[in-house]
């Protein structure tokens, strides 16, 4: 790992932001039937591209923040601002247990309790790896639930209670130019970035 590695500020939230799931998929047409094959790689990996216009001070502040990235480089731990918390009421004293593949294990919910997830919330299953819930979930009689997630478990998840507040990321900016921005006579900077999860070697 980089000796560089950064939290977002989450006072600078950007005017827009998307964040995705980038999978690696590969097809073949069969020039005879027309049939198309698609193969699925194991590189899915989630994205952000953030847009900003800032005034000086904060635009300082983001100056100062790539620079200490030195392009690519360094790492930095990037929430998904549409996310900020669950929507799941999270009944009870959700711990995560275990998980696998796509699937992790939760326990400590409220017995039987409706609805402790909804499809789209995040959970964090360790420093930088987040997930997203790809289904409403239910606990069983136990307290127990086991959870869809994308993309899947690289790392082994960090036993304890459950993280749904500012999930964040591992990323690194795309590419060394990603601290260009221009400035209006107004001293507005406007930032463009581009930035991908690193994922484990």
């Amino acid at each position: 790992m980089p000796d560089i590695e950064l939290n977002w500020p989450l006072d600078l939230r950007p005017g827009e932001q998307s964040f995705y799931i980038r999978t690696l998929s590969t097809k073949f047409e069969n020039p005879l039937t027309g049939q198309v094959q698609v193969l699925e790689r194991d590189a899915a990996r989630w994205v952000t591209k953030l847009s900003l216009v800032r005034a000086e001070l904060d635009s300082r502040r983001l100056d100062a923040l790539l620079a200490a990235l030195r392009g690519s480089v360094g790492h930095v731990f990037v929430p998904d601002f549409r996310r900020p918390s669950a929507k799941g009421s999270l009944a009870g004293s959700p711990q995560l247990v275990s998980g696998t593949g796509n699937t992790i294990t939760i326990n400590g919910f409220t017995l039987d309790a409706v609805g402790v997830l909804k499809a789209g919330d995040l959970i964090q299953t360790s420093p930088g790896r987040s997930h997203i819930t790809l289904q409403d979930v239910d606990a069983d009689e136990t307290g127990e639930a086991a959870v869809a997630i994308a993309p899947r478990l690289r790392e082994a998840v960090t036993v304890g209670p459950l993280v749904t507040d500012n999930c964040r990321v591992r990323m690194r900016l795309v590419d060394d130019d990603a601290a260009e921005n221009a400035t209006d006579n107004r001293r507005l900077s406007s930032f463009d970035l581009e930035l991908i999860e690193v994922l484990p070697q």
